[in-house]
């Protein structure tokens, strides 16, 4: 796994997954150099969905996407057997593999880690993308452990690397095999993270300019450094304020502005972004290229 891959937005409106809108999205997308789309991350709010929405928002996503990207689903929770069974209800469908968040809230030592890995890569033969976030869930998966699964459990191929911990991630990129690709999940160490030997990244802030990300990455790769610096700069300067109250709030709000989706809502616990930052975001979407 290289490149940009998307953790795709879930619409809602009036209270409902808008499906109409997530089509819209997928076809927005989908020629746009990104490497993947994944569903039902952090970004699509996955525990606010409930079991049959979310195979909606998945059956959907395949339907628009055609067979051209690769599509990876979320799946979480803080009790293992579960999350090996909702794994498991995708098996049936074309998806591309699996992103997986250490369990929340229960903090299991590296032992207990290393154990839910296993069983759930044990349901399928499909990647798994280990998902470190640990300021969410409590606990942080450690370079030493992920390395453990990495050599023995064959199908996890990628994590997305989280921590917000620079120190942590570059003892990763230093000692990570070559059949472990990690993708940083920290938007704003993208371009770091790439020059240090990222394989890509899970980038929410890649909504917005996305071909722009995508030019980071493959200039990067054709060790084109300068390029990809002057390409970063052009949109590193999106990053704090999608962040600067709770994602996705603020993303959807961009969204909405620029017609890819019918409304800007989130679920509860989340609201809306403050009147404040809507006026700075407003001036950043009209400050986007045109037609992303």
């Amino acid at each position: 796994m290289e490149g940009v891959y998307l953790p795709l937005v879930t619409p809602f409106h009036d209270g409902a997954i808008d499906l109409e809108s997530l089509r819209r999205l997928v076809e927005h997308y989908r020629n746009t150099g990104l490497a993947g789309l994944v569903m039902l991350g952090t970004t699509g709010e996955v525990p606010t969905v409930e079991p049959a929405e979310q195979r909606a928002v998945v059956a959907a996503t395949l339907d628009a996407v055609a067979g051209e990207l690769p599509v990876y689903v979320g799946v979480g929770g803080n009790s293992t057997k579960h999350v090996a069974s909702a794994l498991a209800g995708y098996e049936s469908m074309d998806v591309a593999g699996y992103l997986v968040v250490t369990p929340y809230y229960n903090r299991p030592s590296a032992d207990g880690l290393i154990e839910h890995f296993r069983a759930v890569a044990g349901e399928t033969g499909r990647t798994l993308i280990a998902y470190n976030v640990p300021y969410r869930t409590g606990v942080n998966l450690s370079n030493d452990t992920l390395l453990e699964l990495a050599a023995t459990v064959p199908n996890l191929r990628a994590v997305k690397d989280a921590t917000g911990n620079i120190v942590q991630s570059l003892d990763l990129l230093e000692r990570a095999p070559d059949s472990l690709s990690v993708l940083t999940g920290e938007d704003p160490l993208y371009f770091t993270s790439l020059a240090n030997g990222a394989a890509g990244g899970i980038l929410a802030s890649a909504h917005l300019a996305t071909e722009t990300f995508v030019e980071v990455a493959d200039a990067i790769a054709s060790e084109q450094l300068v390029k990809a610096r002057t390409a970063w700069r052009g949109v590193s300067r999106l990053i704090p304020a999608l962040f600067s109250e709770a994602n996705p709030m603020p993303l959807k709000y961009c969204l909405w502005r620029l017609g890819l989706i019918k409304s800007p809502e989130c679920r509860l616990p989340l609201t809306r972004v403050s009147d404040g930052l809507a006026a700075r975001l407003d001036d950043l979407v009209a400050g986007l290229p045109a037609a992303r």
